[in-house]
């Protein structure tokens, strides 16, 4: 029974993050579809529409909505809206993960994580965090010559942003997403996304 308990385990191990990206995948291209779907056939007819049609519509508007982002007079708008979502107690809650969940594996330019590091805690013993800020100087209280040093927490969504002297920390050679997986997963992911 215990062989058996191993290889239905190992099994779920082995389909279960292919299924659960698979269905995202589809839940994701199937929604698209089917609200846009709803707006091009009034407009097209039955006949003249095709299936994807709407996908590549919502792929289209995302793409015009970035173009729009570089009007100020939307991004003024859109900082009004964003700040009216912020003062609603359990909705800025969400927004606010949503937002650094999706900057997080955005543009190079808007990740808030942008360089592995190490930080020393005490002699003999590092930690893996993220470099999110590199001096003070809007907030001179803090001190000079310290960084801000975000230290995610194993299997959880969250963890702790520390404060620490520039000297205890040092940049390794290491993708984000990399170390990512590698703290969320307490270590045992390993290099290349595999586990064992």
């Amino acid at each position: 029974m215990r062989f058996l308990a191993k290889l239905f385990f190992r099994g779920l191990a082995a389909i279960l993050p292919l299924a659960l990206t698979g269905y995202l995948v589809w839940w994701a291209v199937a929604t698209g579809e089917q609200l846009l779907r709803s707006v091009l056939v009034p407009f097209l007819g039955e006949a003249r529409y095709w299936p994807g049609m709407g996908f590549a519509l919502s792929i289209a508007l995302v793409m015009v909505i970035g173009l729009l982002m570089y009007s100020f007079v939307v991004r003024k708008v859109y900082a009004r809206l964003t700040a009216m979502l912020e003062r609603i107690p359990v909705v800025k809650s969400v927004y606010g993960m949503i937002v650094d969940v999706v900057r997080l594996f955005g543009s190079a330019d808007e990740r808030p994580f942008r360089r592995v590091v190490m930080v020393e805690q005490t002699k003999g013993m590092e930690l893996i965090g993220f470099l999110t800020r590199e001096d003070f100087d809007d907030l001179p209280d803090i001190g000079e010559g310290k960084v801000a040093v975000y230290l995610p927490m194993s299997y959880q969504l969250g963890g702790f942003t520390v404060v620490v002297p520039r000297d205890r920390v040092r940049p390794i050679e290491m993708k984000v997403e990399e170390a990512l997986r590698f703290c969320v997963t307490a270590g045992v992911a390993r290099h290349g996304g595999q586990s064992g």
